[in-house]
């Protein structure tokens, strides 16, 4: 085991729901499928990474991050495994092409949303009627609306991923999920030191950090893990301040004419920073 473990974590491709601007809810291991381009851009960074030494990929279960992840794994032959539930505390790891990855909780599915949103455009008034109704009850230890996660359950939920990442031995994971979960567990990684929501401000910042910023689809971030110092990601390409930064800029071979990743970088994003 290295001293410094890496982790790539991935929103997935482009999904139907996500080029309708539409809510899913429930269980979604068998539906939203990635688009066309969700799929073609999928492949694209698939193969940006099977030049990395990735030991394995940890994805959500649900069928849009499943399928990303299947397609990384393909790419750089690493074993593709599913965390999911074993109790309210425990997570088991199951092969990807497990039937058990249909029906269980996944630890990394994006975040639980009400059910009465299934199939409702964002821009339905009564969706918006929905959401401001959870949210009025988010910042309370027991509040729900119907079956969505709170503040309080994402807290918790966020605490796990943590857990079972630092408890992983590799030295390269890659971990691919969903924007809204994925926000989460960065807010939470930046709250790590308030051990709890106990204040008015400490929700309300918790809550602005899980709102901050936008995740494209596909879109990566690098972080690094060491178990004397903590979390730590990325935000820019630093691969000439030595081998020990994470990058994923290729190395310029002389006389080759230059990549500057605009692939990636000039694509379009999507109308949705979650799910």
């Amino acid at each position: 085991m290295t001293d410094n473990q890496r982790f790539v974590a991935i929103r997935h491709g482009e999904s139907q729901t996500n080029a309708t601007n539409t809510f899913q809810a429930g269980n979604q291991s068998l539906s939203d499928p990635l688009t066309p381009r969700g799929e073609a851009d999928a492949r694209r960074l698939a193969e940006r990474l099977s030049a990395l030494p990735v030991d394995v990929i940890v994805s959500s279960g649900y069928l849009r991050a499943h399928t990303t992840a299947a397609l990384i794994a393909e790419a750089t032959g690493s074993p593709h495994l599913v965390p999911v539930t074993q109790g309210s505390s425990s997570w088991l790891d199951v092969p990807a092409d497990d039937p058990d990855v249909l029906t269980c909780d996944s630890l990394l599915r994006e975040i639980d949303v009400p059910s009465e949103l299934e199939g409702l455009r964002f821009d339905d008034p009564r969706a918006r009627e929905i959401q401001h109704a959870a949210m009025a009850v988010a910042d309370q230890p027991d509040g729900h609306y119907s079956d969505e996660e709170n503040l309080y359950d994402l807290w918790r939920r966020a605490e796990a991923i943590s857990r079972y990442l630092e408890a992983r031995r590799e030295a390269l994971v890659v971990v691919v999920a969903h924007g809204g979960i994925l926000k989460v567990w960065l807010a939470h990684l930046m709250f790590i030191t308030v051990h709890g929501l106990d204040t008015p401000a400490q929700l309300s910042a918790y809550r602005g950090f899980t709102k901050l910023g936008w995740w494209d689809n596909t879109g990566l971030i690098p972080l690094m893990f060491n178990r004397r110092e903590g979390w730590k990601w990325l935000m820019t390409d630093i691969q000439h301040l030595g081998p020990e930064y994470l990058s994923f800029m290729p190395v310029q071979v002389p006389g080759a004419a230059p990549d500057t990743g605009a692939e990636y970088l000039g694509e379009e994003t999507t109308d949705s920073d979650r799910s």
